[in-house]
């Protein structure tokens, strides 16, 4: 119970704080924001149309009503360092031509200028929802595309046309208000109206302090933008990268494009596993296992120097299945060990399950002929890739006309601690220098060659040069690598901001499996930083796993709280889950909803966010082959994965894993390469405020701990401020649907973080 005293603080507070709309569970969305005369300023109504403004906190729909409250100016507020958006907002009698807007450089008294090209002028788009995501969404046109206004617009009349316009306020700028104006012109007709931007005396950091991982599947991005070169993709993944550093959040992998490099030494095959179970002779066979029905997996040798006369191959192998069938090929190269075409040597075998020998004449080879390499396929070896099976290989001997083995390694005996592990990093650091140091991504997905992955609907253990998860071999290996991108990354500064993502949403089954992978990296790096996505109440792992994250709608309250007792760190996820009423992501909900989930994660001490996918605009299982749904016409994301059949259209929701719109609008008409960046979602948009909110938080939070002498009484008055009220939000799935209530606490925020600055 608290003290009488603090109750009264806590009412007097959200009094202060006009706490209103407070939506309940089961409300139906209502984009209007319904309050006496609806939401917004009149700026003015004629015979043309009627102007009017609105925060950049609101969904306009076309047929919101125009608003009763009249307004003479355009008001906002920002810290310097910040993005700070409201909607100018048209609505034409009639048709009305060439409409166009601009706004002109704004002007503090003292003289400080910010210029024109710091305010971003979009035009917003609709989507047209047919399937609404859930009970709470209904069928209509939905505010959610933000292209670039780039030209002179026709815009019909009787229905909204909203522009979303953003200010970047410049770090360095003086403090003050800030005067200039919003200019729209159209065919025999025009108004100029006034902006007021009111620029606080802090900065917001560099560096976001909300964590956070996006998802970009960059083949998406090549399909839709059309791209076959190479440098092409990489021109357009950092058009990419710069817009994830405009909204301030970070992808998965920045290093897209820049991986580290590892030379191996000392192994003389790829593509199968060293197998001490099962084995003709010597302590290994070599197991080649094709599990898929549309590709072909094989192993292969190392480039192999030879003479020439006649050569034949010899080995002995053991299949899965009685009279299963496998293919050995030898392919043959130049000097310059340049592929020779047609002069294959291949051939179809029967096995057995038992250990057998064959063999292969290669006969006389060319002169052109000069090294050979020794292809194994454990099935079937077909141009379209559906036959199966697992082969195990050993003892192979290639003999030239003296009887000599020309494959020594065909034995497949391994000392490993004889091979060499070299990593190259080259490439690696010229992206982090980029990325993590000049954009100031706080985060990334680290990939590790060697570790297993899965779901909770399968797993694959993790594999290094041949050797499986589990085996001495594979962990001297991994200790050898683990150890040199350690010491990389903390030489380079990135230590921390790694984070090894490499199982998906386990099960209860599952739990082992991870324990063991995160056991080994901890063992073998322990300053790594392990993560897993969880949904499973009752598991923990937090002894060998640094970052939990979990969906929104099964947080782990005590499990968080206990994290950050320890230094770690709990993050939440959005994606097809969570539907009404929790926070969700879902064009068809409220606009609040991913500014209120940060500070949601304020309020319960979540330490960063993550989302599946910024580019999910097709389902490989819902479209037909070789169609690309429309994300500009079609805005549903349907399921796809996991066995999940082809034809078949079930809703994830309505914007799942899509953030961004492709600047191409007809994506199944060939055109050209599009070397353009991605166009963003009024929903990035309101994200980015959240997080922009959140540091307002944090800065009020220092200024409290570092206050002394008169301010400490301040200090405590504010820090009522850092204990969300619950009429603002009370739980995941109770808040105020009402933009209202966050921008008036944002305000307060922000007075309190002035008068406690130390000067």
């Amino acid at each position: 119970m608290l003290p009488k005293k603090q109750i009264l603080l806590v009412v007097t507070l959200l009094l202060a704080i006009g706490i209103r709309g407070f939506a309940q569970e089961n409300a139906r969305v209502d984009p209007y924001h319904r309050e006496p005369g609806g939401f917004g300023y009149l700026l003015e109504n004629n015979d043309q149309c009627a102007v009017w403004w609105a925060e950049g906190a609101y969904k306009v729909m076309h047929d919101a009503p125009i608003p009763e409250q009249e307004g003479d100016t355009v008001r906002i507020w920002s810290a310097r360092n910040e993005y700070e958006s409201f909607l100018l907002v048209i609505r034409p009698n009639r048709k009305l031509e060439n409409v166009r807007v601009s706004v002109s450089p704004l002007t503090s008294d003292d003289g400080s200028t910010i210029p024109s090209d710091h305010s971003i002028i979009r035009k917003v788009g609709y989507v047209k929802v047919t399937k609404p995501t859930d009970g709470y969404g209904f069928t209509g046109w939905w505010p959610d595309p933000l292209p670039l206004a780039k030209g002179p617009e026709t815009l019909p009349g009787g229905e909204n046309q909203p522009y979303w316009v953003t200010v970047k306020t410049p770090a360095g700028v003086s403090p003050g208000t800030f005067h200039g104006t919003v200019t729209i012109s159209a065919e025999g007709w025009s108004t100029t109206l006034p902006i007021l931007l009111n620029v606080w005396n802090f900065a917001l950091p560099e560096v976001t302090s909300m964590r956070s991982g996006f998802g970009l599947n960059m083949e998406t991005v090549n399909e839709y933008h059309q791209l076959t070169d190479p440098d092409d993709s990489k021109e357009v993944f950092d058009l990419y990268m710069q817009e994830f550093r405009n909204y301030k959040i970070a992808p998965y992998d920045p290093f897209e494009f820049a991986p580290i490099r590892e030379t191996v030494s000392g192994i003389s095959w790829r593509g199968g596993f060293f197998d001490s179970a099962e084995k003709h002779a010597g302590k290994y066979a070599y197991k080649v296992t094709d599990e898929s029905r549309s590709e072909d997996p094989f192993a292969e040798s190392d480039f192999m120097e030879v003479g020439f006369g006649p050569h034949e191959l010899s080995w002995w192998t053991k299949t899965q299945a009685r009279e299963q069938q496998f293919c050995v090929k030898v392919a043959c190269y130049n000097a310059e060990k340049e592929l020779l075409i047609f002069e294959n040597r291949m051939e179809v075998f029967t096995g057995d399950a038992g250990w057998k020998a064959y063999s292969l004449p290669l006969g006389t080879l060319s002169d052109e002929i000069r090294f050979l390499k020794v292809f194994l396929y454990p099935a079937f070896h077909s141009y379209t890739g559906e036959h199966i099976g697992t082969s195990w290989f050993d003892d192979l001997k290639l003999e030239d006309g003296e009887k000599r083995n020309l494959l020594p390694a065909g034995n497949f005996e391994v000392d490993p601690d004889n091979i060499n592990i070299d990593l190259d990093f080259t490439e690696f650091d010229k992206a982090g220098e980029r990325y993590l140091d000049g954009f100031g991504f706080n985060a990334f997905r680290l990939a590790l060659k060697g570790m297993g992955h899965g779901t909770y609907y399968d797993r694959s253990p993790g594999v290094f040069e041949g050797f499986e998860q589990g085996t001495v071999e594979y962990e001297k290996l991994m200790q050898r690598y683990l150890g040199q991108i350690q010491r990389h990354l903390e030489e380079k500064g990135w230590l921390g901001k790694e984070y090894i993502y490499w199982f998906d949403e386990p099960d209860v089954k599952d739990y082992p499996f991870v324990r063991e992978g995160n056991e080994m990296i901890k063992k073998h790096a322990p300053k790594l930083t392990t993560f897993l996505t969880e949904h499973v109440a009752g598991q923990d792992i937090s002894d060998v796993t640094d970052i939990s994250c979990t969906i929104w709608n099964k947080l782990d309250h005590e499990k968080a709280r206990k994290l950050n007792e320890r230094g770690l760190e709990y993050w939440t996820y959005l994606c097809c889950w969570p539907k009404s009423p929790w926070i969700s992501e879902f064009i068809d909900h409220d606009a609040v909803n991913l500014r209120m989930w940060i500070w949601a994660s304020w309020k319960f001490q979540f330490k960063g966010i993550l989302i599946w996918s910024t580019n999910y605009w097709n389902s490989q299982s819902a479209s037909p082959r070789d169609y690309l749904q429309n994300p500009w016409q079609e805005p549903m994301s349907f399921v796809t994965g996991y066995g999940w059949p082809q034809g078949k259209q079930t809703i994830w929701g309505n914007g799942d894993g899509r953030f961004f719109y492709p600047p191409n609008k007809e994506p199944n008409i060939k055109s050209k390469p599009w070397m353009e960046g991605p166009v963003p979602s009024l929903r990035l948009e309101i994200l980015r405020d959240g997080l922009e909110d959140y540091e307002y938080l944090v800065l009020l939070k220092k200024g409290i701990e570092q206050a002394s002498g008169k301010k400490k009484e301040l200090a405590k008055e504010a820090g009522q401020l850092l204990e969300l009220p619950a009429g603002l939000i009370t739980d995941e799935k109770t808040y105020s649907k009402n933009p209202k209530d966050l921008l008036e606490y944002r305000q307060r925020l922000a007075r309190y973080i002035e008068l406690l600055q130390v000067h």
